[in-house]
């Protein structure tokens, strides 16, 4: 009987000292992600070295290579990492409009938001779009990236309307996303260059009016 309790204890911790483990493991990457994506936001792609993510994250290099096989693979699943924190974050925080107005007041908040709080990202999509034109692996990650972004907010946007909190044909909506995608990045990479227009109020006026029209309030 003893013998029987002994080993059910040792498999107990044995099973907490895998979860640990594990746990352990989990937080090292996302430090190293996160390392890597600010570095590569500032210093680029050519420019970012293993030894710079490495020191960056406070890890060993060899450390470092035993979690990713090369830069590639580092950098690739750095903007996985980065694509899957920040969208899921912003879009979820969509999901609780009930008018066109809220919707599109939303927007506007997480832009304002993901640039005082991440811009290092924004800054990073526009590195990787370089890089993606060299590196087949990192095309990949950056085109399943964006086209997962799409559909996310096409969704979104498709139940807004079955809901009738917004007008849009469903046929429509992947060209409405991408319009509005559009504006996001081509606003974030002004907002990089004079970050003092976050705060410009006559900014955002016409952004909020050209949100409603494409939602179909023409008020």
């Amino acid at each position: 009987m003893s013998n029987i309790w002994l080993g059910s204890q040792q498999a107990k911790i044995s099973e907490i000292r895998t979860v640990c483990m594990s746990k352990a493991v989990q937080e090292k990457s996302e430090r190293i992600l996160k390392a890597a994506l600010v570095l590569l936001a500032k210093k680029g792609y050519e420019n970012t070295t293993i030894n710079d993510i490495a020191d960056a994250a406070s890890v060993s290099r060899g450390l470092l290579h035993y979690y990713f096989k090369d830069k590639e693979d580092l950098v690739s699943q750095a903007l996985t990492f980065g694509f899957g924190s920040m969208w899921e974050s912003s879009i979820g925080s969509l999901a609780g409009a009930t008018t066109a107005q809220a919707l599109a007041d939303g927007m506007i908040d997480v832009l304002k938001k993901n640039m005082q709080q991440n811009p290092d990202f924004s800054a990073l999509l526009f590195e990787m779009w370089v890089s993606s034109r060299r590196s087949d692996k990192i095309k990949k990650v950056f085109s399943e990236g964006l086209n997962g972004t799409v559909d996310e907010l096409k969704k979104l946007l498709e139940l807004a309307s079955a809901a009738g909190i917004i007008k849009i044909d469903s046929a429509e909506s992947e060209g409405i996303v991408r319009i509005l995608l559009a504006m996001y990045h081509g606003l974030a990479i002004q907002l990089l260059t004079n970050p003092e227009k976050l705060r410009d109020k006559r900014l955002w006026i016409p952004v909020r009016k050209l949100l409603l029209m494409a939602f179909g309030d023409r008020k």
